[in-house]
Formats: structure tokens, sequence, C-alpha cells
């Protein structure tokens, strides 16, 4: 059985309805557990929360510091992360092996981008002077989808923890396995717990996160 809830740091089986994925190419199982309950999915957003403040009120430094490393461990684990969403939705290895690599590139472009646009400007002004400055939002929503399970749900997640939200992320049903390689590689870079949070499912857990305590 594959890990499916994971929540403020924290692996558990789902308390809902099972199910499984299956290779395409082969048939065989490459996915099975139970899907988050509605309670879990609301103890996720609630650790989110709970994390949030503190993760806001880190240096931007700090932040990314987590975040290179980060990309460092996907680097590290690219044959896995291609593994794994070649046998959940039967992309081609070449194919999973370039989704694996977009992934780890993505943070130094949402660096580089989080600089340009979220940071801290000054400007003298005819009266007096002016302040740019940045806020999170809060506890963010991620679906992953099946065409790309990593790479696009990467894609928010990174900007989002880099401007100091938290996620909840939900991997699509289709495509499952990826996301307990991301969390391998955010524990190994030292994300905190709560920040990122993770419950597996279909429509009715995707449902129940839409309906928590989000901002988007």
């Amino acid at each position: 059985m594959a890990k499916s809830v994971y929540i403020n740091g924290r692996w558990s089986d789902g308390k809902d309805d099972w199910f499984e994925k299956t290779n395409p190419a082969n048939g065989e199982t490459s996915w099975n557990g139970q899907a988050s309950s509605p309670e879990q999915v609301s103890d996720a957003t609630r650790a989110a929360r709970e994390a949030q403040s503190d993760w806001a009120q880190r240096p931007q430094h700090d932040r990314t510091t987590i975040l290179e490393r980060y990309a460092e461990a996907l680097t590290k684990r690219s044959d896995a992360i291609a593994a794994a969403i070649s046998s959940d939705m039967g992309k081609t290895a070449w194919e999973a092996k370039g989704e694996a690599g977009a992934m780890s590139a993505k943070v130094g472009i949402s660096i580089k981008a989080q600089v340009e646009r979220a940071g801290t400007s000054y400007s003298e002004a005819a009266f007096g002077s002016m302040h740019l400055t940045h806020r999170p939002h809060g506890v963010m929503a991620v679906f992953g989808p099946f065409n790309f399970p990593g790479h696009l749900p990467n894609g928010h997640i990174v900007p989002a923890l880099l401007a100091g939200n938290t996620c909840v992320f939900k991997p699509s049903e289709l495509a499952p396995s990826v996301a307990e390689v991301m969390v391998e590689a955010f524990a190994e870079a030292g994300l905190p717990a709560g920040v990122l949070n993770v419950v597996q499912g279909g429509r009715e857990t995707g449902a129940a996160l839409l309906d928590g305590d989000i901002n988007g």
C-alpha cells in the first residue's frame, strides 16, 4: 500500500475509499491506497494554516535557500521521478525524464521571478517616498493534472512557497506516485513541517479541499 496522506511532516494512511492506478503499458498496479477523508483534508489545511505565519515571516533568503536545496534533491531523484510518472500514466521514459529535469529547472526560474516581480522596492516621490512590498496570500490548494503530474503542480508549489505561502497538494488520482518523491525531496531540503501537505484521492477529495480553509 502506497503512502497517501502527508500532514505536518508525517505520512499516514488514508481513511476513505481504496483506489489504485495501473500502468497503462503492462496493466500492473503502479499505486494503491486509500483516499484522504474529508477530516484528513481539514487536518491538512489546518496544518498549512498553522505553519503559514512562521514561514511567511522567515527572511526571503531562508526560503530561497530551502528551495535551492529542493532543486538539488530533485536532480538526485530524476530517475525516480521519471519512473513514477511513466508507470502511472504511460509517458515514454525520455519524455518523463525531461519532465523531471523541468521540475528542478523551474526552481531557478521561480527564484529569479520572485526577486524581479515580488521583491521590495523604494523610490523617491514628489511628496516623500514610495515603498512597494508584497505579502503572501496564505494557504494555497494545488491540484495535479494527469498529463504533467510532476512539472505542473511543481510549477505552482515552488513560487507559492517562495512567496511565503503554504500549500495543500492533491495529485491527480490518475498519476499519484510522483507526489511521494517530491515530498522526499522537500524533506531532504529542510522544508518545515506543515508548509507542504499532500492529500491523495479523487473528485470527493478535491471538493473537500476546495471547500476548505484556503486562500487560493
